[in-house]
């Protein structure tokens, strides 16, 4: 019967095989300490770095235009300024022991940059989440960002941290060197001492991975933390001047110290947790029940939701309208609504009231419903 090896080792490690804990409780194996610094478990400051949730579009190929911002899979925001035949979506195209990648696609036009485009990947970090970095302090952390990427555009990329109060930047360039071909990646930086970092509910700062940002925010100075709004090198690949090019990118891992540790797996559950904090889809397509209510007015249907987990902010709600969309259920019968909005708010729950098309008794109970396929209702509190 094997056995499990585990010492207590004082600052250095012996190399001879097992597990050792040193004086610190930081855990090594086989003489390598994982991970470099901080915590086991619940290190990446990444949320859905394996691209798996995706409650707004359920992996559809098709979101429309990204000439604004959008969010794709849960976190994860991309816009192509400028270039109306961009899409995104959560791809099945991914390395090994990952199961989902967000899909960066160009469309059928190409249209160069401009000097104020922004064209990029990113995740918002909240200050709750990233508050162990002390990033702005003079106690700050350094940190290490770990990805696989895959680009039918070779070249050279930019990466970028950069503070919510655009006062701190840090550019850097990583390759792509194969065409169409997974590539892990790998970028440590030292701690900002200074600028603006949320430390509470709000932005703390951007995750940035550039795909054609112009020169209004190009530096050529990289690997340092500058004072200045700048989010890419100017060297940088113009992603979506190529016609029908595609980007992915998963396995996204940010963490304290300056070396990457393997990718921090959580179940489905965890990670659907996380993200609704943020974003919450309550339900989706025909005949979903949404709520138990009753008739305020004989034009006022109001109910209450509670949230499955306590909510960023008090979020707005995000829903689909149209004529016939969504029924009230009463007395043996149903009415017809078309439109609702959010009230009473907080970040445990949520009161909607509804408006066009509402007709009924003042004082009957019913229960709310969708009646379309295209009707849902979320709640968003995004950063």
């Amino acid at each position: 019967m094997s056995t499990l090896k585990v010492n207590k080792i004082e600052n250095t490690a012996t190399t001879d095989g097992g597990i050792e804990i040193d004086n610190t409780g930081h855990v090594q194996i086989d003489g390598v300490q994982l991970p470099t610094s901080g915590q086991l478990s619940n290190r990446n400051l990444i949320i859905n770095g394996a691209q798996e949730v995706d409650q707004r579009d359920s992996g559809t190929t098709s979101i429309g235009t990204l000439d604004t911002a959008k969010y794709i899979t849960d976190r994860w925001v991309v816009r192509a300024e400028g270039n109306t035949t961009g899409q995104a979506s959560q791809s099945s195209d991914a390395p090994d022991d990952f199961l989902n990648s967000l899909l960066v696609e160009v469309g059928a036009t190409a249209v160069a940059r401009s000097a104020g485009t922004n064209r990029f990947v990113r995740q918002l970090i909240e200050g709750y989440v990233a508050r162990r970095l002390r990033w702005g302090t003079s106690a700050a952390k350094s940190a290490t960002i770990s990805f696989w990427v895959k680009s039918s555009l070779t070249g050279t990329y930019s990466f970028s941290f950069f503070s919510s109060g655009l006062n701190q930047h840090y550019v850097t360039d990583y390759t792509i060197d194969t065409a169409d071909t997974w590539e892990y990646k790998t970028i440590s930086v030292p701690g900002p001492t200074s600028g603006t970092f949320g430390t509470g509910s709000s932005l703390a700062f951007y995750c940035h991975w550039d795909l054609g940002t112009g020169s209004n925010f190009q530096t050529s100075t990289l690997n340092q933390w500058g004072s200045t709004d700048e989010r890419t090198s100017t060297t940088g690949v113009d992603f979506f001047n190529t016609a029908n090019a595609t980007f992915r990118i998963t396995g996204v891992q940010l963490e304290v110290g300056d070396k990457a540790t393997p990718f921090e797996h959580e179940s489905y559950g965890q990670t659907l947790a996380k993200c609704q904090r943020y974003y919450y889809k309550l339900v989706e397509g025909l005949s979903k029940n949404v709520a138990v209510g009753a008739y305020y007015s004989s034009t006022l249907f109001a109910f209450s939701l509670p949230f499955p987990v306590t909510m960023r902010i008090g979020p707005t709600i995000d829903y689909e309208s149209g004529t016939d969309y969504y029924h009230i259920y009463r007395e043996n019968a149903f009415d017809a609504f078309d439109a609702m909005y959010g009230t009473r708010t907080c970040t445990t729950s949520i009161a909607i009231d509804t408006t066009t098309g509402t007709s009924g008794t003042s004082g009957i109970g019913g229960i709310a419903a969708t009646n379309n396929a295209a009707a849902y209702i979320g709640f968003t509190a995004e950063l």
